[in-house]
């Protein structure tokens, strides 16, 4: 058995716990316990799970096809199961299928007695209609209309406790939308979105150059945090992580995709990294049963790190800062946690879905030696908490012991000071989900509690309604003592567009507060009074000065014409792949005995050329991906591969790819693909440009620009110091 670091640590300081649950020994904090709560057959390969409400499971669950996106479009392989737990011991042990013949599913959210499904293009909305725990009526709730090659043009959807649905687009194909306003938005960047159940109230929310949004959570005063990929190019063992979402920001790394959006500066910043985790699933504890130590916690899954991540959330100014440390950690390497959520029938309790080895597609393990491993769902809860089912409790719940709810009595719960701080933030909720005049004004009276997290949650309230009537009570408090609530007025402000508004915003003091400032600048950007920003100084009335004399609109630069893909070229047959199997297994044997102080050497030898092309704790190369962290993701067979035969598998953004022109045919990694140019590097320090019309087409390469032959260069005894060097490397 082998055990990361960190959990070896935690062992022998007494301070974690193991769990042996078939292959896998799972290492937790004291105080917690590991259980199996549902496996093959009742689920095979989880992707995401969202509860029903009578206490039901719904499980995306994986054919394990990793069949180009476009077979599994017209295949619709995949299903969504039904769990119960029929005698309420925390275990499920009856399953159905809910819905087959599925395309890729990628999310799963239960609102008002239908299943919401991501699976791109679309999100179906499912309903059992007559209560046999099968979906009988199906309905596209919305189309995005493209479908890239790795999927990730959707994730989600997520219920928001304002009453509109999230959901995240990944990936840079451009769609066409009309807003909610009755504009058209045009955009190949990444965004999250909302919209109503209804179908109205179309809006980005934020954009990205990064490729992945996928998971999306709110704090109890309505602040949105989100986890994903590539929210930086690969370097110093940075890539994916977690940021706090704030409307009008962009994130991510610089692309293509952002030009013509508008922009308050640099790209905003990242509230946690988590190196090369792929962090897909987000969840945060809400439920009592955590205890105030737990309570409001982050969660966050890491396909390719084996663990469950756990983010204590602090106020930083206008944003926050976290505190990471691992929750849940495996020893197997086929452990690929895809999602977390809190179990709303057992207090003090996390359901996390492992979906097994399956997955390949844009996510590089190895091609050569790679089981078929299924997946289960776990729960880790609080040792002691109660296993019996309890009564589940929303984000956005109304308070137990409310009475009828109407309109008065959720003013009157809301205006009670001495209630618990929970109860006052869900009857705002409550209230944002209600239309009308009198429900905007009882969310006003929000603005003069003395908890700061209900100014903010009624700021946020009126931003979202563009409620012109708040005006006057939002303006004294940008000056308000918490930079969260002053920077979410400024948001409502810069939503309402009231020009009364802009001098009130010029004279807020930003703190030299990254996230304050966006949204001061962003306010009066949206605003759009330029004659009142044409004497403003340095800060937020200079930078909207500067946006509007752009005249940016949300309308990015015209599409580019897609140019044609050709088919892959072919990779080693058979014979050859069996070749390289032996020579693998045979190297393999001998890589225990390796050295990594010999190993970093030889990395670090110009005559290996290893730092020529590849980082290493920002030291060498940007040719090759960064391998600061590459021991956390990769075994040693893998990196063993990688070494000896590295056209076994690519890493995102590092494929090799040949470029098709009218003159010539050109191998290499492509750095750009611009309207008007396309850019292709065959080696380090070499960027060939073409002219984006004299570009034929791509076409996929089988072999890497890697150097072949390591094996014939290095002894066996260097291969094994190397590949221990690089392990070393977390």
């Amino acid at each position: 058995m082998r055990l990361p670091l960190l959990a070896l640590l935690l062992l022998a300081t007494g301070h974690a716990a193991e769990f042996k649950l078939g292959l896998h020994t799972f290492t937790v904090p004291d105080g917690l316990t590991v259980e199996l709560a549902a496996g093959p057959p009742l689920v095979n390969r989880p992707i995401t799970m969202a509860f029903g409400d009578k206490g039901e499971l719904y499980v995306a669950d994986s054919s394990g096809s990793n069949d180009k996106v476009e077979k599994q479009l017209v295949d619709k392989p995949h299903r969504i199961v039904r769990l119960v737990d029929t005698d309420g011991d925390g275990k499920f042990d009856k399953s159905t299928v809910f819905a087959d013949k599925m395309m890729f599913p990628e999310g799963t959210m239960w609102l008002d007695g239908s299943l919401y499904v991501s699976a791109p293009p679309q999100i179906w909305k499912l309903t059992d209609t007559d209560g046999d725990g099968v979906a009988d009526k199906r309905e596209v709730w919305f189309d995005g209309k493209t479908l890239t090659g790795c999927a990730n043009d959707l994730h989600g959807p997520y219920a928001g406790p304002d009453g509109f649905i999230y959901w995240c687009k990944g990936g840079f194909a451009e769609q066409r939308f009309k807003l909610g306003d009755g504009r058209d938005f045009v955009s190949s960047a990444s965004h999250l979105y909302r919209m109503r159940p209804d179908g109205t109230g179309f809006e980005a929310v934020i954009t990205a150059g990064m490729d992945n949004p996928v998971d999306i959570v709110f704090t109890p005063s309505g602040e949105r945090l989100l986890a994903g990929t590539f929210l930086q190019r690969p370097a110093n063992g940075k890539r994916d992580g977690i940021f706090h979402a704030v409307y009008g920001g962009v994130w991510g790394k610089e692309h293509r995709s952002l030009k013509g959006h508008p922009r308050t500066g640099p790209l905003m910043p990242v509230m946690t990294h988590l190196g090369p985790g792929a962090t897909c699933g987000l969840e945060m504890a809400r439920l009592a049963g955590w205890g105030e130590d737990w309570r409001g916690n982050l969660f966050a899954a890491n396909f390719n790190l084996r663990k469950i991540t756990r983010h204590i959330l602090t106020p930083d100014g206008a944003t926050f800062r976290t505190t990471d440390s691992d929750l849940l950690v495996s020893d197997q390497t086929d452990f690929h946690p895809t999602d977390v959520i809190e179990d709303e029938r057992n207090a003090g309790s996390l359901l996390i879905a492992d979906t097994g080895g399956w997955y390949k597609i844009c996510c590089p393990t190895s091609q050569l030696v790679k089981p078929d491993v299924l997946g289960a769902i776990y729960r880790v809860r609080k040792t002691g908490a109660p296993v019996s089912p309890i009564e589940a409790k929303g984000v956005a719940s109304p308070p137990a012991g409310l009475g009828e709810i109407t309109l008065p009595t959720l003013a009157k719960a809301l205006a009670d000071s001495a209630s618990p701080l929970s109860d006052r933030l869900a009857c705002l909720w409550t209230l944002t989900r209600m239309p009308g005049e009198a429900a905007r004004a009882t969310v006003r009276s929000g603005l003069t509690q003395k908890d700061a997290q209900v100014r903010t949650a009624a700021a946020l309230s009126i931003a979202l309604w563009r409620d012109k009537g708040a005006t006057d009570a939002l303006i004294p408090l940008l000056a308000d003592t918490d930079l969260h609530t002053r920077r979410a007025v400024a948001e409502a402000l810069g939503r309402i567009g009231d020009k009364r508004a802009v001098a009130p915003l010029l004279a807020t003091d930003t703190a030299s507060d990254r996230f304050l400032e966006h949204s001061v600048a962003y306010a009066l950007y949206e605003i759009g009074d330029a004659p009142s920003l044409a004497d403003a100084p340095a800060g937020p009335g200079k930078i909207a000065r500067e946006m509007l004399a752009a005249s940016l609109t949300t309308q990015p630069a015209p599409a580019m014409k897609p140019i044609p893909v050709e088919p892959a070229a072919p990779g080693p047959d058979a014979a050859q792949l069996a070749l390289q199997r032996a020579r693998l297994e045979e190297l393999l044997a001998a890589s225990a005995s390796g050295d990594a102080e010999r190993g970093k050497k030889l990395f670090l030898d110009a005559k290996s050329t290893c730092i020529t092309c590849h980082a290493q704790g920002g030291v060498g190369g940007t040719y090759g991906p960064d391998l600061t962290k590459i021991g956390a993701i990769r075994t040693p067979r893998d990196l063993l591969e990688a070494i000896i035969f590295p056209s076994a598998s690519f890493v995102r953004s590092y494929e090799p790819v040949f470029v098709k022109t009218r003159a010539n045919r050109t191998l290499g990694i492509l750095k750009k693909d611009a309207p008007d140019e396309v850019v292709i590097s065959p080696w380090p320090g070499v960027d060939l440009p073409f002219p984006r019309a004299e570009v034929l087409s791509f076409q996929p390469a089988a072999t890497s620009l890697m150097p072949q032959g390591f094996d014939g260069i290095f002894t066996p005894a260097q291969l094994a110091d190397l590949v221990a060097f690089l392990q070393a490397a977390k």
